[in-house]
């Protein structure tokens, strides 16, 4: 047995039904190379192995958790892991393609983490498909929509390059030892064809985070400053001036950054 580590926000997941349909998410097949972050206690690590996937690579931060996964690589070949931070660790080291991401993320890392993975350069991305488990109110903003109180600069960010898919939430009773909030399972896929490369990422990240900076305010003070008059009518500015960040849709949003990227 091992305890748990609050400064590592380590909460584990222990009923077994959920953990199947958490594996359950993923396509797996013989092919399948998956990434598994921050196995912990190995519950939903078992499951995954017994999806006869091509390989499970573990990224562990704790590193009294050495011998726990010794065990389980010395018990399955197609097995393997490493100590180390999954926020700096090159993914791509392991696998080039064909991945699956597994994670039920350290709420204090966990946007971070999805950041990273929206930022996979080159693009389409070493991973085929994320299923992440997040704090309940953390979820809740990603996949929200315009016109909603959660919709904000990470909804944005995220639809960019992935397709976002909410599945079940879970309730804090679950997990060992307990902790204050519930959690949501969702699941993301690239979306091939999307246009946004790095560069454009980082347009669309400063915008909104100067949008979204005075997110209460109408929008008409924030875009005269950002935009010229010729941009302004390109957007409908008369249309749009009195309206809040959060009632502007994802389109509006990439057609800032068209405008931003066609002065160069």
């Amino acid at each position: 047995m091992f305890k748990h580590k609050k400064k590592l926000g380590q909460n584990f997941l222990t009923n077994k039904e959920i953990i199947k349909k958490i594996a359950e998410i993923g396509n797996i097949n013989k092919n399948t190379n998956i990434i598994e972050i921050g196995p912990g206690s190995g519950n939903l690590t078992e499951e995954l192995i017994k999806k006869n996937p091509k390989k499970i690579y573990a990224i562990e931060f704790d590193k009294d958790l050495t011998n726990f996964l010794e065990e389980i690589k010395n018990s399955y070949k197609n097995f393997n892991y490493t100590i180390s931070d999954a926020l700096s660790f090159d993914e791509k080291s392991i696998f080039k393609n064909n991945s699956i991401i597994f994670g039920n993320l350290p709420y204090n890392i966990s946007l971070k983490l999805l950041i990273k993975w929206i930022y996979s350069d080159p693009w389409p991305p070493f991973y085929n498909q994320m299923i992440l488990m997040f704090q309940k109110e953390v979820a809740d903003r990603i996949i929200a929509k315009s016109n909603t109180k959660k919709y904000g600069r990470i909804s944005i960010l995220t639809d960019a390059r992935l397709n976002v898919q909410f599945h079940f939430n879970i309730s804090k009773r679950e997990f060992s030892p307990e902790p204050k909030v519930d959690s949501s399972v969702l699941s993301f896929t690239p979306k091939m064809n999307s246009n946004f490369k790095l560069d454009d990422l980082k347009i669309l990240s400063n915008l909104t985070k100067i949008i979204f900076n005075t997110k209460r305010k109408m929008i008409s003070k924030t875009l005269k400053k950002l935009l010229n008059e010729k941009e302004l009518k390109i957007i409908n500015f008369e249309n749009i001036k009195n309206l809040r960040p959060e009632n502007l849709d994802f389109d509006f949003y990439h057609k800032l950054v068209d405008l931003i990227k066609s002065r160069s």
